[in-house]
């Protein structure tokens, strides 16, 4: 197979498998960047390879196209020809802008010498413009590593950085993107070798690491070899080299080093001894009944979850298994940001889609953090603080916002008080306050507190709210079909439709880079809403902190600390995806909670998640880009017509 045609279609499968909903073409050929031509010659051209593998990707009419899995076996087996194609191929000139830019941090990466541009152009069959176009995005991702670019004239360009920061982008850029290493040193049996001579050294010592802590430190073995291997002279020393010397870790470190000598015949730096000591500090294993907290450490827990209930009014200071947890992830946490120890979070992604609200209280605990200590958290130690949050959130068994029903009943004051009584005893933990009012009151009534209207008569005009019709007794049918809204929990639920305004409504931004649009939204939305001068300051403050994208091709930006006194949800839909982080992004929901109000924002951010994974939605928004489009897709006229 072509690579290009390989890069496609595995690019295509993984596309689809990670779809919840078919995808329309509109969108596979924008994150394929082809044409809906090239894309039904591919699906045609690899229909029956694909067959024959166990998958079909199959086409629905005004929807999109979805991946069935036809041979679980077979399917999981082209996967992994796939994954191992790709290992083989990392070093072949790829065709899709992010894998160009790993594709050349990872030459720079692996080569001492400078890299003439030229050459590298003609090596990945690009055009000048487009390899700068790359160069550029190669420089925001390597400054995440404090590592630069330097150009000499007649020489090219070569990668400029501490050998440590180095090694942080080697292990995210080959280990972590499960490619290869470019080294002889690597092979499996020299990570079993290494694996054995840590469980040696740790054992002798009574030393415990996390699992992950052992196998990151296995994979800085593996680069160091890499790096011995390729010749490259280094003697870095940290900063803080005498606090280490006096550590345990130092010396542990030592043995480790000595026995990694014997066995591959190869001397380490001096520096290395440092470098395995810090690993081990920052990622040794802490039981609760082995340590002594500092003041400090009790002060910063106390100082982050009086700010949490300040903030998300909820109150985690007596939550002991918090206070255990959090204060003991932090002391080799202190330790890791002290000795610049980068870690990977393989969950963080997940984290950040699914729990909301927690990876927000971990945003602001990290800037408590950053506040008290001048140290900077970055978004996989921001990951891993969110997890403990998660779990104290489930301690405390919050319950989602229970529902409140307007109940219209045409019968009189008997039956209608039949009925309440019926919904009460079916949803006792899931209903919050019932008015029953007649029809003609219906229409003056303030409905913005509501959440559903159930009507035992048909209502001639429109309500704005999700309606659920019924019988006059509220027969069984009734209650599983308002059960059965419950259990949708309104995805797209209707009370975030009084957040947007057509006046926050934009399809006409310019702007092409993230920062740039933001600031250009930002003048926008204090056009029409008071936000304070310093609205644009805190959204940068917040995004620099952690990317707000969640894939999807939305992101979701907003401040650190709310804003002024109004809630508001303002909306960007780009003519073209912008670059946001690693993800690509076409629609901006720029979210405001005002200051002292506890509209949670997991339920804006999952009612507008909902919007965007349903695909006839979408397509429908792509095809009429307009303010009451969005309203109409958000609100639910009634329940019965979504089926």
């Amino acid at each position: 197979m072509a690579h290009h045609y390989y890069d496609r279609i595995s690019f295509l499968l993984r596309l689809l498998s990670e779809a919840k909903t078919p995808l329309s073409s509109v969108r596979i050929c924008e994150s394929l960047q082809i044409k809906p031509r090239t894309l039904r010659n591919d699906l045609s051209a690899y229909k029956s390879m694909l067959y024959d593998n166990g998958v079909e990707i199959k086409s629905h009419p005004g929807k999109g196209y979805q991946l069935v899995i036809l041979n679980k076996e077979k399917y999981s087996s082209l996967l992994n020809k796939l994954k191992k194609d790709d290992h083989r191929h990392q070093f072949v000139s790829p065709i899709f802008f992010q894998r160009r830019v790993d594709y050349i941090i990872r030459q720079l990466l692996s080569r001492k010498e400078y890299i003439k541009l030229n050459d590298l152009a003609d090596e990945m069959y690009i055009s000048r413009s487009t390899l700068n176009n790359c160069i550029k995005e190669v420089r925001k991702e390597i400054k995440t590593f404090n590592l630069c670019l330097h150009m000499k004239t007649a020489y090219g360009v070569k990668l400029i950085g501490s050998e440590l920061n180095i090694r942080h982008a080697i292990a995210k850029y080959f280990i972590y993107n499960n490619a290869h290493l470019p080294s002889s040193t690597s092979t499996k049996t020299s990570r079993q070798k290494i694996a054995k001579i840590l469980r040696d050294c740790l054992q002798d010592n009574n030393f415990q690491l996390t699992d992950t802590g052992f196998h990151n430190l296995i994979i800085h073995i593996e680069i160091a070899l890499m790096r011995i291997d390729q010749g490259v002279d280094y003697n870095d020393h940290p900063v803080n080299a005498p606090a280490l010397k006096m550590r345990d870790e130092y010396r542990i470190a030592r043995q480790i080093i000595d026995n990694c000598e014997r066995s591959f015949a190869i001397k380490f730096p001096e520096s290395e001894q440092y470098f395995i000591a810090i690993h081990l500090a920052g990622k040794r294993k802490i039981d609760n009944y082995d340590v002594t907290l500092s003041s400090d450490i009790i002060h910063l827990f106390e100082k982050i979850t009086y700010n949490i209930n300040k903030e998300f009014s909820i109150d985690f200071s007596e939550d002991f298994e918090l206070f255990q947890l959090l204060t003991l992830h932090i002391i080799p946490m202190m330790d890791r940001l002290n000795l610049g120890l980068k870690i990977n979070n393989p969950l963080l992604e997940e984290i950040k889609s699914e729990c909301v609200k927690a990876f927000e209280m971990a945003i602001l605990a990290g800037s408590i953090i950053q506040q008290e200590t001048m140290l900077q958290l970055n978004e996989a130690e921001i990951g891993y603080l969110a997890i403990h949050f998660t779990l104290a959130f489930e301690r405390k068994g919050f319950q989602p916002h229970p529902y409140n029903l307007m109940l219209v009943c045409a019968s009189g004051m008997g039956s209608s008080q039949l009925l309440l009584n019926k919904i009460k005893r079916r949803f006792t933990h899931s209903i919050g306050k019932i008015n029953v009012v007649q029809l003609y009151e219906l229409l003056d009534a303030d409905l913005k507190d509501y959440d559903v209207v159930i009507s035992t008569v048909d209502i001639p005009f429109k309500i704005g709210l999700p309606l659920i019709r019924t019988t006059c007794f509220l027969g069984e049918g009734d209650l599983n079909l308002l059960a059965q809204w419950m259990s949708r929990q309104a995805p797209a639920h209707p009370s975030i439709s009084r957040f947007f305004s057509p006046k926050l409504f934009f399809t006409d931004l310019k702007s092409t880079e993230r920062y740039q649009l933001l600031e250009e939204l930002c003048q926008r939305v204090t056009e029409y809403v008071a936000v304070g001068s310093d609205f644009l300051e805190k959204i940068i403050e917040r995004e620099k902190l952690s990317a707000t994208a969640f894939g999807n091709a939305i992101a979701f930006p907003h401040p650190l600390h709310p804003c002024g006194n109004t809630t508001f949800v303002a909306v960007a839909l780009l003519k073209k995806s912008i670059s946001w982080d690693r993800h690509e992004v076409r629609y901006i929901f720029m979210l405001n909670i005002r200051k002292g109000e506890k509209e949670p924002l997991q339920c804006l951010h999952e009612g507008l998640i909902s919007l965007m994974d349903n695909s006839k939605k979408l397509a429908a928004l792509d095809k009429n880009p307009t303010y009451n489009t969005l309203i109409k897709l958000l609100t639910r006229e009634t329940f019965q017509s979504e089926d």
